[in-house]
């Protein structure tokens, strides 16, 4: 899938070579066509100069005219000024001057050398207008009118997102172009300025050389979004150093992951606020009620995925909103309820990004609930599209499809050492990383996380940091994990000491309700091996509860504690239930 949904192309010096589009650059515009893009056409040439000059207008879904005075839309013939035409006693007084000039129906074009004579016949007629140069020609247009200007109001015209396009210019005045679009890039022959500004360069000049740009790179998906320094995403500082610390803003996959406590949750609401202060386009998939609270946040929308039409309803605020960020709550649903609702969100988000490119971003958490090999269908993922945030305490059970598309990695604390394992050896399988960044997760305190992405052609490189801060305080349910039903293979086996299966548990919940009911020499069997703390630590990576548990069975193992059950009940309770949980 493309990243891109539009081009927007200035004409001469960037499509146009010698006033006319070329054979090459036609061929590349009905190339991108083909593609599903969207073709912009933005010039400073008055509306009727580029009618006599350019005799394919209809291969464009819109035109921005007369440096952003003009829209045009050819397949319904509409024109549109954004201002009034030029006084004509500003044209009088060019007049009197013997000034050779272009009307256009909001502008006025000229030589550059001319700027003199038109400043003079400006401050005679009392009119304010400002000049914009482009090579040898200057532009005499209203204030407030600009290529960026008349492209804004083309994108919203459009239903575009401004970081679905890439521009394509050549000229001083196309600066403003770039700056009003997500993406920008130049022929070699750019004037340096805009060298400096774009994001890609192409070799050669004029429209043969963003004709080749077009059919090679661009419409090949070959040009390294992750290169652009101005499309990153900050998320805090480094540990070492001070310097800010950031990722990609497209292109990539990311996994957050820790242990429960570690902050992985917070990490990933603390990246959607810096992709929704950017304008991007995000869905929050949100299976236990953890990120409510960003609906405190303007412009961010909540709703309650209980159904299919619940969910198809809230993918709607994309089509009306290109910057929208909605969290679809499915907290209240059973188990198996919520797994078929998030393959009904990753199908939307899927059919969606296909028709118009949203959302940019789709943040999946608890992603072991629906991506282990029982999970979602393989199909509704699209992970291969990039722009996924998967967040988990489990990466080992994450299918080896969606942890192979990983771009980067973000680790909080992680102590399970069968987590740590299964890192350790994805990253060897991946490219390998040095020796101290596995052990180093099981020691990350609080508020900090271990950055790991790979560079190209090397192995992954690690940095830790400590995170910005959050606008919206973020609050934990632990009582979530209580709910959450493990693999067959985790689950607790309730045995006799001759070793006969009595209960199974899938849950935290349902370990609580067999150890209350479940018969004496039962609990006694376990207890006295130390199985209750072990299988905690080791399925639900909770080091805080399996010491508590630890102490439990010790203590009743010398006849400290009279009621084990008990005991064990309270001790969940407390730190699954309590208020400050």
């Amino acid at each position: 899938m493309l990243i891109f949904k539009a081009l927007a192309c200035d004409y001469d010096g960037t499509l146009a070579s010698e006033d006319r589009l070329g054979p090459d650059a036609l061929a590349a515009l009905g190339k991108a066509r083909e593609a599903g893009l969207r073709l912009i056409l933005v010039t400073g040439r008055t509306f009727f100069e580029l009618t006599r000059v350019c005799e394919r207008l209809d291969l464009f879904d819109g035109v921005v005219a007369e440096n952003g005075g003009v829209l045009y839309f050819p397949a319904t013939a509409v024109i549109r000024a954004l201002a009034p035409p030029p006084p004509p006693r500003f044209l009088a007084e060019l007049d009197r001057r013997g000034v050779s000039y272009q009307l256009g129906r909001v502008i006025v074009g000229t030589a550059r050398s001319a700027e003199a004579a038109v400043r003079a016949a400006l401050g005679e007629a009392g009119v304010h207008f400002e000049f914009v140069q482009n090579r040898a020609a200057l532009m005499v247009v209203p204030a407030g009118i600009s290529k960026g200007s008349g492209v804004r109001q083309m994108l919203r015209l459009l239903g575009l997102s401004f970081h679905d396009v890439l521009a394509l210019g050549d000229a001083e005045n196309d600066l403003d172009l770039f700056d009003a679009c997500g993406w920008a890039g130049c022929p070699a022959s750019a004037v340096p300025e805009l060298m400096r500004r774009a994001d890609w360069s192409f070799p050669g000049e004029d429209g043969a050389a963003i004709a080749r740009a077009i059919v090679g790179p661009i419409l090949n998906g070959l040009l390294p979004l992750d290169r652009s320094t101005r499309h990153r995403i900050d998320l805090g500082w480094a540990a070492a150093t001070g310097e800010t610390v950031n990722i990609p803003s497209r292109g990539i996959n990311v996994l957050v992951h820790g242990d429960p406590s570690s902050g992985k949750s917070w990490l990933a609401g603390s990246l959607v606020e810096r992709l929704r202060e950017r304008r991007y386009a995000v869905c929050v998939i949100d299976p236990e009620g953890d990120y409510g609270e960003l609906a405190g946040l303007p412009g961010v929308g909540r709703a309650e995925g209980h159904d299919e039409a619940a969910v198809d309803a809230a993918f709607r605020h994309f089509e009306r909103n290109p910057a929208a960020c909605v969290v679809i709550d499915l907290a209240p649903l059973a188990h198996a309820r919520k797994v078929k609702m998030i393959e009904r969100c990753l199908l939307a988000a899927r059919g969606m990004r296909q028709q118009i490119g949203l959302p940019h971003w789709i943040v999946l958490d608890e992603a072991h609930y629906s991506l282990h090999r029982d999970g979602v269908a393989e199909r509704a993922l699209a992970i291969e599209n990039k722009g996924f945030c998967l967040v988990t305490y489990k990466p080992s059970w994450i299918r080896p499809s969606a942890m192979r598309a990983i771009d980067v990695l973000i680790g909080g604390r992680t102590a399970a050492a069968h987590e740590l394992a299964f890192l350790r050896s994805f990253l060897t399988a991946a490219g390998g990383c040095s020796e101290g960044v596995i052990p180093a997760l099981a020691d990350l305190p609080q508020g900090e996380f271990l950055l790991m992405k790979k560079e190209t052609g090397s192995t992954w490189l690690a940095s830790t940091f400590t995170a910005t801060p959050r606008a919206i305080p973020h609050v934990r349910h632990l009582r979530k994990y209580a709910d959450a039903a493990v693999r067959p293979e985790h689950a607790f086996l309730f045995r006799l000491p001759d070793g006969r299966l009595v209960a199974t548990a899938d849950s935290l919940n349902g370990f609580r309700r067999i150890v209350a009911t479940a018969a004496d020499a039962v609990v006694a069997h376990h207890a006295g091996r130390g199985d209750f703390s072990r299988w905690i630590h080791d399925v639900f990576s909770d080091r805080e509860l399996a010491g508590q548990l630890r102490k439990v069975e010790r203590r009743w193992g010398r006849g400290e504690i009279p009621d084990l059950r008990q005991v064990i009940d309270e001790a969940i309770a407390v730190r699954y239930w309590s208020e400050e949980s």
